[in-house]
């Protein structure tokens, strides 16, 4: 009669919990949080940017006794850029950009060159003018990005456009080269986006253009110049893109 009497017990505490579990939760539905959506550098942007360009060039001839003569100038440069990025693989950025830069670099010297015509040596007096006015470029880029910030590399096709004035004080006469060079730029930067729109910028960029000729006032050989340029510059850019959907991995 006693095992009888507990096994009814049990059996009651059992189908108690049984229905106790079947009835309706009392606890609220947690709220949903939409996850943040991962940002994306894929998209077209335009931008200006300003900084300091560093040039140094040199004017070389073998005329009246001198042979080289070599100038650093330095200005303000400032402009503005366009163009497209693609993220792949999360992180890698590939991209093709474009930019003009107008410059306030220009610089003066005056020097002394020894004539000897016969037992007799003389000085002339030559004076000399460069200026450089804008550099234009055609890059790729390659980067990493880590979230919002993308470190790049780039490099491709440039330009420049400036002066050159090489004046004879004694004859008196003088040459001019007024033209645009070639040659290519590399360089590294940071980009960051402040917005998923607003995008700044720091970059380091080189520029060689070369060796370029010119011939003036009887000179037997022509005057050669040689010119590279480095710069440093800040910019910010828009880019016109949405961010990127956030897939679930389960």
């Amino acid at each position: 009669m006693r095992n009888l009497l507990l096994s009814t017990v049990a059996f009651a505490a059992l189908a108690g919990s049984a229905f106790a579990a079947d009835l309706p939760s009392t606890k609220e539905a947690p709220v949903y949080m939409a996850p943040t959506p991962a940002f994306s550098w894929t998209g077209f942007y335009i931008g200006a940017d300003i900084g300091g360009a560093f040039a140094s060039s040199s004017l070389n001839n073998s005329w009246n006794g001198w042979t080289s003569h070599s100038s650093d100038t330095s200005g303000v440069m400032g402009g503005g850029y366009v163009g497209y990025n693609y993220q792949f693989n999360q992180n890698f950025v590939l991209g093709l950009e474009g930019d003009f830069q107008g410059t306030s670099n220009s610089q003066s010297s005056n020097w002394f060159s020894p004539i000897t015509l016969g037992n007799i040596t003389a000085g002339d007096a030559i004076s000399e003018r460069r200026s450089l006015d804008w550099l234009a470029s055609i890059n790729g880029r390659v980067g990493v990005a880590y979230d919002r910030a993308l470190f790049y590399a780039i490099g491709g096709a440039a330009w420049a456009g400036g002066t050159g004035t090489v004046t004879d004080w004694n004859i008196p006469a003088s040459a001019s080269l007024a033209t645009s060079v070639s040659g290519f730029d590399v360089g590294a930067g940071v980009d960051y986006a402040f917005t998923p729109n607003w995008i700044g910028r720091i970059e380091y960029r080189y520029y060689d253009f070369g060796n370029n000729t010119f011939t003036g006032f009887g000179a037997t050989t022509p005057f050669r110049t040689e010119t590279s340029v480095n710069s440093i510059r800040v910019g910010l850019a828009y880019l016109f893109s949405s961010p990127a959907p956030v897939v679930a991995k389960y």
